[in-house]
């Protein structure tokens, strides 16, 4: 049976810009449909069924906020895919997270393997792909973030200095190796030696997975690789040939010698890894690292977004977990998971009626 064709429907007034879309496009043997406003995009939409649509945030009859609302509330066009196209001065004004009508953002300016690298995660059909899950290893983690991250996915693990990010991923990769997983661990936080121990207090053992290879760890030091280090982190993940999974723990110490264009390519690179379907990506970074517009862009890209905080509730510190995205993900997402760290177990999911007593 001959593959069906997808299509794509472009909202844009821009007709410069429509053809800088449509060239890559047509070349991946996408079908391409156009409509200069809202209502024809809408009229559109429900006649054409594209498989996805591409609309710019500033229409010239309605804000594309607006005609994503109206385009998940009518039935016939409600399963349809959204991108939103936007420029970087409209950041503050996007609806992002959990409750937004639009499935992921384009920031402009932007080129065509960005464009196609945004558009191909949305373009997989449940019939395209049996959904494979990550799991943490830890069942009342796996269903607070919706089943687990699916594979395949650029992760995105954010939260301040002792907020639980490394910990979190430690589990992660610990959940990755049980279930069969060939891991590889970038990390300015630990040498071999440390990793092991820490894991170990945590009932993570992972010695053995060492000695058979099943994880390649690499202490980075990042101090001495200078302006350059996202280059040389990317260039040492690609020959990581035939790793299911690639963790960074993490990317903050390397920021403050790299450019916004420098970190935003880096997540580039990564999400291509991951274009494929046989790579997840997992990067863990502190919030203060980045400004405000660029950690939004990064979001943005990310397939999934946990956002784990330090709270003091009454008299204690609890640690949250924010599961702020997880697209395709088996359940809802949107979920506050409150837990604590404890020796010899690891992470403990505490109720949250408990964290608040």
């Amino acid at each position: 049976m001959p593959t069906k064709i997808k299509k794509i429907l472009i909202v844009e007034p821009d007709a410069q810009l429509v053809e800088l879309i449509r060239y890559p496009l047509q070349e991946e043997g996408y079908g391409v449909l156009h409509a200069t406003d809202g209502q024809e995009g809408l009229r559109m939409a429900r006649r054409e069924q594209p498989d996805l649509v591409m609309v710019d945030y500033k229409l010239p009859t309605m804000k594309g906020n607006d005609f994503a609302k109206m385009l998940r509330k009518d039935p016939a066009t409600n399963h349809q895919r959204v991108l939103m196209i936007a420029d970087e001065n409209q950041l503050e004004n996007l609806e992002i997270g959990p409750k937004s009508n639009v499935d992921d953002f384009l920031i402009k300016p932007f080129g065509p393997v960005e464009l196609i690298t945004k558009l191909k995660p949305l373009l997989i059909s449940e019939e395209d792909k049996q959904t494979r899950m990550i799991s943490t290893g830890n069942a009342d983690l796996d269903n607070k973030m919706g089943g687990g991250v699916p594979f395949g996915s650029l992760t995105l693990i954010e939260g301040d200095s002792g907020a639980g990010k490394s910990v979190l991923s430690q589990q992660m990769l610990y959940g990755s190796l049980k279930e069969g997983y060939k891991v590889t661990l970038f990390t300015s936080e630990n040498t071999v030696k440390s990793l092991v121990k820490q894991m170990r207090s945590l009932n993570l053992d992972v010695l053995d997975h060492l000695l058979l290879g099943n994880v390649h760890v690499y202490p980075i030091e990042t101090s001495r690789l200078g302006k350059g280090a996202t280059l040389t982190i990317t260039q040492a993940m690609k020959k990581e040939k035939g790793r299911d999974m690639i963790y960074i723990d993490s990317l903050t110490s390397s920021i403050p010698e790299s450019s916004d264009k420098e970190v935003l390519g880096f997540f580039e690179d990564s999400k291509r890894l991951c274009a494929g379907g046989s790579t997840t990506v997992l990067i863990i970074i502190h919030s203060h690292g980045l400004t405000r517009e660029l950690l939004t862009r990064l979001r943005s890209l990310c397939d999934a977004h946990l956002q784990l905080r330090t709270e003091e509730v009454g008299n204690k510190l609890v640690k949250t977990l924010e599961v702020t995205k997880v697209r395709g993900a088996e359940q809802t997402t949107g979920n506050i998971v409150s837990f604590e760290i404890e020796p010899g177990w690891g992470i403990r999911v505490i109720p949250i009626n408990k964290a608040k007593g």
